[in-house]
């Protein structure tokens, strides 16, 4: 997954104590000033229903 933010992979954003997505940290990539990893929330697809 990517953040809205800065496009960067999830795994580009340093973790918290916890493995949430939505709560990852600033963007470790030097040149990105992105402060915090952002999800998109999306359409549950309905075939996995």
């Amino acid at each position: 997954m990517n953040c809205v933010r800065c496009h960067h992979t999830d795994e580009a954003h340093e973790t918290d104590d916890n493995d949430s997505l939505l709560k990852r940290g600033k963007c470790m990539i030097p040149s990105c000033g992105c402060t915090q990893y952002s999800d998109a929330i999306k359409k549950i697809d309905e075939d996995l229903l």
